[in-house]
């Protein structure tokens, strides 16, 4: 049953990724570079650790997306956003600081942790951008994403916290964020937008994109 639960994810991931490629030729969508390089390392840092603590079929999906996040952060260099703030350098500081604590630490469970934290910290600067246009990314890809990982967690073959709270995570964060890019959506880009926390200043929204 696992067999077929981790095949069954891996086909979902590459259709879900199938979508964001063809956006981005298309340009449609523009991934940002920083969120999809740490996802790249990230995806593949993890999916070692699951092959060595027995994660079997569940664990394939996690090496599908390392590739696919490493492609499209290649694309991300010509087609993706061209704009970055100090959000977003910050967090690419602060997710490769997590990652060699990552190194150091002897605890899987802590380890699965300071992961779940770095992915989230990656996708900070695509949720930035979203902000100002939330047409510039594919949604059914993370809806997909979602759907792919929450799969994939009844497909490992040794369930323990190591290896299935960063796939809950993964899974969790990307519905998450489809179901923001629809709200966004759904609330039109004409609006002055304030983030006092995160951008110096109001950034007015445009509904250019489709």
């Amino acid at each position: 049953m696992s067999l077929i639960l981790g095949l069954l994810s891996i086909l979902i991931a590459v259709i879900s990724y199938s979508f964001y490629l063809r956006n981005i030729f298309t340009r449609k969508t523009r991934p940002h570079s920083i969120t999809w390089l740490i996802w790249g390392t990230l995806s593949a840092l993890i999916f070692y650790q699951q092959i060595t603590h027995g994660g079997g079929a569940g664990a394939w999906v996690t090496s599908v997306a390392s590739f696919a996040n490493f492609l499209i952060f290649g694309l991300s260099i010509r087609y993706g956003e061209r704009s970055m703030t100090w959000l977003d350098y910050n967090c690419f500081i602060l997710a490769v600081l997590a990652l060699v604590l990552w190194g150091f630490n002897k605890d899987s469970n802590i380890s699965a942790v300071i992961a779940s934290g770095v992915f989230i910290i990656a996708l900070i600067p695509t949720w930035r951008k979203s902000l100002v246009n939330a047409y510039e990314e594919t949604v059914v890809t993370y809806a997909l994403n979602s759907l792919k990982f929450l799969i994939a967690l009844f497909a490992l073959s040794s369930i323990s916290f190591m290896t299935a709270f960063y796939p809950f995570v993964i899974f969790a964060a990307n519905a998450v964020f489809a179901i923001f890019l629809l709200v966004r959506r759904r609330l039109g880009q004409s609006r002055t937008v304030a983030l006092p926390s995160l951008l110096p200043k109001k950034v007015l929204l445009s509904d250019e994109k489709l």
